[in-house]
């Protein structure tokens, strides 16, 4: 986005072409005829702003020096004209489009992605261990055919399938009611915090990478920054 910045010749306003449309800022009378009608053009893209001298007759100045092309930050003195009038950064905010940036909801959503991805690999790990009961009965009905069901290693092995089947049914009780309990904390935290930034309305469960490729929020239409 470029806008366009000089002196309204009518009366003596701060002028700001943006797109086809003018707009006006500050009282009659308020900038010296030292700034021309077309005096600088401003570049302007995600936050980023570059400021260009249209006329080699024109005096620019950004933080007390005189420039012809130089990238500058928000918030920096521009001074126009030989009186160096200073160009109030509100007429620059009232002309440019208001935008939301969404990069920190880049963390939001990896950090959700990585708490999913621990619980189902756990669940997975859980479920593998579990095998382990059905593996220890085999092997001590195993035993029992070749030793007989008083052989003392018979017996090892079925206590020790015993209790483990009984730890992981503990466990696996436990876990039914304690899992969805964390889920569900996890879910209200993604969703308070995984926001637009302007208007707060939860932008849905799709990953970072898809809702950066979107222009704007579909809520308040605020342009995004990513």
């Amino acid at each position: 986005m470029t806008i366009t910045i000089g002196r309204y010749l009518k009366n003596s306003r701060l002028k700001l072409v943006c797109e086809g449309k003018t707009y006006l800022y500050g009282l009659p009378n308020s900038v010296p005829e030292s700034v021309s009608p077309s005096h600088i053009l401003l570049e302007c893209e995600n936050e980023m702003f570059r400021v260009k001298n249209l006329d080699i007759n024109n005096f620019t100045y950004v933080e007390g020096r005189g420039v012809e092309l130089k990238t500058i930050s928000r918030g920096d003195r521009i001074e126009l004209g030989q009186d160096h009038y200073v160009v109030d950064w509100k007429a620059i905010d009232e002309v440019i489009p208001p935008v939301a940036d969404i990069r920190p909801l880049k963390k939001v959503w990896n950090d959700f992605d990585a708490h999913r991805l621990d619980q189902q690999i756990a669940d997975r790990r859980f479920n593998s261990l579990r095998s382990a009961t059905g593996l220890i009965t085999m092997a001590a009905i195993a035993l029992s055919m070749l030793t007989g069901r008083q052989s003392a290693w018979f017996v090892l092995l079925y206590v020790i399938a015993v209790l483990v089947s009984v730890a992981f049914t503990i466990k696996a009780y436990k876990d039914a009611s304690a899992i969805p309990v964390k889920t569900k904390e996890l879910n209200q935290q993604f969703q308070k915090k995984y926001v637009c930034p302007n208007c707060g309305h939860f932008l849905g469960n799709q990953p970072y990478d898809i809702l950066s490729q979107n222009v704007c929020c579909p809520y308040c239409k605020r342009k995004f920054i990513h």
